[in-house]
């Protein structure tokens, strides 16, 4: 992925995955799924959308209630 526009696809796509992990994995196994399916975006973002993606994907984490919420860091939105 090059550009904002298909990162933004690319995360898109991953936060409309989650409900389906939720239903087909033990919870215990939900997040290491979607770690395993966001591997290519969070390994190879351009340089400029890095720290983006990486809040993104932690974001959508948090708000699943998969992972705890960073209350010091931007919102999430």
């Amino acid at each position: 992925m090059k550009t904002r526009a298909e990162v933004d696809a690319e995360l898109a796509r991953l936060e409309a995955l989650i409900p389906q992990l939720v239903e087909q994995y033990p919870a215990d196994e939900v997040v290491e799924a979607f770690a395993a399916e966001a591997e290519t975006l969070r390994e190879q973002p351009p340089a400029e959308l890095a720290a983006y993606v990486d809040g993104r994907l932690d974001c959508m984490l948090a708000s699943a209630g998969l992972i705890p919420g960073d209350n010091e860091g931007e919102a999430c939105g």
